[in-house]
């Protein structure tokens, strides 16, 4: 992921014969699963993956190549805590041990890449590919530690409020975008697992808020 990253911030800042504006955003940001494949599956029963905090950092070049391209990177987690009990069966007349309980995290590492426009002076809107790379992992205290690494590629969109705090042609703004993301699974580590009738599909909405930086 860290490469992924790397080669397209290289890209974007390379050299071009045009002269171009760059902006760079850092967000926090409020989140929903509109659709969440992980919530019909027999374990999670009544405790769904919903709700959830985002941490975003974007980089937009303006008139590369004559056009406005964004690079952009969230990343968001989800605990859902006891969310299954495993139970210790002793045949001896002993106490029978206590019950164990399982934690669910849900981590996502979200890259999206985006075509970018204006609309007029405050808002902007864009939309591109996105992809993916999620950790789904089932902790039950300090026996059983279970990862499932997988990584998905989709689509999103989003539209943009900014306003600038001063003048001139570098200077910090204030922004705000709604954010809508598609991701379908292409790819799982599943080592010995039966994944064959099992896939991980998100819908979500995003709204976000931050500080900007023209330059």
């Amino acid at each position: 992921m860290v490469k992924i990253i790397l080669f397209s911030v290289l890209f974007l800042f390379g050299d071009t014969i045009i002269k171009s504006q760059n902006k760079i955003n850092i967000n926090v940001g409020y989140g929903h699963y509109l659709t969440n494949s992980e919530n019909s599956t027999k374990i999670m029963s009544d405790k769904k993956f919903q709700s959830y905090v985002l941490y975003d950092f974007s980089y937009l070049r303006e008139n590369l190549f004559g056009i406005n391209m964004m690079i952009e990177y969230s990343f968001q987690k989800i605990t859902k805590k006891d969310i299954i009990q495993f139970i210790m069966y002793d045949p001896s007349p002993n106490p029978a041990p206590p019950p164990l309980w399982g934690d669910i995290q849900l981590i996502n590492h979200n890259i999206d890449f985006d075509y970018s426009a204006r609309i007029n002076k405050y808002f902007s809107f864009g939309i591109g590919p996105s992809f993916i790379i999620v950790n789904r992992i089932l902790e039950v205290d300090t026996v059983l530690y279970d990862k499932l690494a997988s990584s998905g590629i989709g689509v999103n969109g989003f539209t943009e409020f900014s306003i600038p705090f001063n003048s001139g042609k570098n200077y910090f703004y204030f922004t705000s975008k709604l954010k809508f993301r598609y991701t379908h699974s292409i790819w799982f580590d599943k080592g010995i697992r039966d994944l064959e009738n099992y896939n991980q599909e998100y819908f979500t909405v995003q709204l976000l808020v931050g500080i900007g930086y023209s330059f």
